[in-house]
């Protein structure tokens, strides 16, 4: 069954996360609440988000939180390998669907009114681009839901689903992310991405990583013009997109 996620009011989210503002993840644990004066639901009909299901969303990310060390500050595995857990564990586990997880109204609810604690471990500064919902593609929760929701193999027979979660950290999934009308709106076309990169032998002492792969989707997007890649087998979209990852080595490293 589809559930409508509640919701919380734009002008409420600006004013609780000015209220969290300098307060500790430890703090914030006691203003953790499973509904608001401010929340509401999308007006499309539809049933509502049970309340235990808001319950086990909470407790299932706390606890991922709480063994990489909550509340004590994550280091920077600590915070890569949370980020990957619950990319996995928001996709598989919340019954969120992609109708209701495009509505920064959603993610602000889960960041400042169910989970302000964990929000606030991940990013202290509770950056207006981290807790609210003016930009998904940052939001602490929402970008980790998409990551996982673009890479998420449905078709696969056996093996881990989500195992893609690991090739690309934040900021070089963020170049395909900013691309979502295009690449990013085909999970085909990432998860082939993907493969393709995981197999790069990127020489780093000649370029880096991220200009290589900012060279490789512009390669894509110009392809796309000409090509269906979402036609095309999975061999025959590895084979072409290892050719343009060819070009794009190539280029930058001016190799024959």
């Amino acid at each position: 069954m589809v559930y409508l996620f509640p919701r919380l009011l734009p002008g409420a989210a600006g004013s609780l996360r000015e209220a969290y503002l300098g307060k500790s993840a430890e703090e914030l644990r006691s203003r953790a609440d499973l509904s608001h004066t401010a929340m509401f639901y999308a007006a499309t009909g539809g049933v509502r988000l049970p309340v235990e299901r808001l319950k086990d969303i909470r407790a299932g990310i706390l606890r991922l939180a709480e063994d990489r060390g909550f509340p004590a500050p994550p280091n920077r595995r600590q915070a890569a390998t949370f980020d990957i857990a619950v990319a996995e564990v928001l996709h598989r586990d919340s019954g969120i669907i992609p109708a209701e997880a495009v509505a920064g109204d959603l993610w602000s609810f889960l960041s400042l009114v169910l989970m302000p604690d964990v929000a606030a471990w991940r990013y202290s500064d509770l950056h207006r681009d981290r807790v609210l919902g003016t930009d998904v593609t940052r939001h602490v929760f929402g970008r980790l839901w998409w990551r996982a929701h673009l890479v998420h193999d449905g078709e696969t027979e056996e093996g881990d689903l989500y195992a893609a979660l690991h090739i690309l950290g934040e900021s070089a999934f963020d170049q395909i992310y900013a691309r979502r009308t295009s690449i990013g709106g085909s999970p085909a076309l990432v998860r082939g991405i993907l493969r393709v990169w995981e197999g790069i032998d990127v020489p780093r002492d000649e370029v880096r990583e991220r200009d290589l792969l900012r060279d490789l989707l512009m390669r894509v997007l110009r392809l796309q013009a000409f090509v269906s890649f979402d036609s095309l087998t999975a061999d025959d979209l590895d084979e072409e997109l290892g050719r343009l990852a060819d070009e794009s080595l190539r280029a930058l490293t001016g190799r024959v």
